[in-house]
């Protein structure tokens, strides 16, 4: 289920069309990149401290740079 309004992210080299779904009581982000790289998509999870992963697993560098940036944007908006 689509919980908020699908928002960009413009990076010099890059823009990401972000948006958020809850699945399983979960909120997860769907980025989908302007350069052709498949579609990642990203939660925050709760460990001894938060961050940033990847569902399913196996982009974990991606998770952790492109959901600091979904952080930030929802800091400021």
């Amino acid at each position: 289920m689509k919980i908020e309004e699908a928002f960009e992210i413009v990076l010099p080299d890059i823009k990401m069309i972000v948006t958020s779904h809850l699945i399983g009581g979960s909120e997860i982000y769907r980025i989908e990149f302007s350069d052709g790289r498949p579609p990642l998509n990203v939660t925050e999870a709760n460990g001894y401290r938060p961050f940033w992963t990847s569902v399913p697993q196996g982009r974990q560098i991606e998770a952790e740079f492109f959901g600091k940036k979904i952080a930030e944007h929802l800091k400021n908006k």
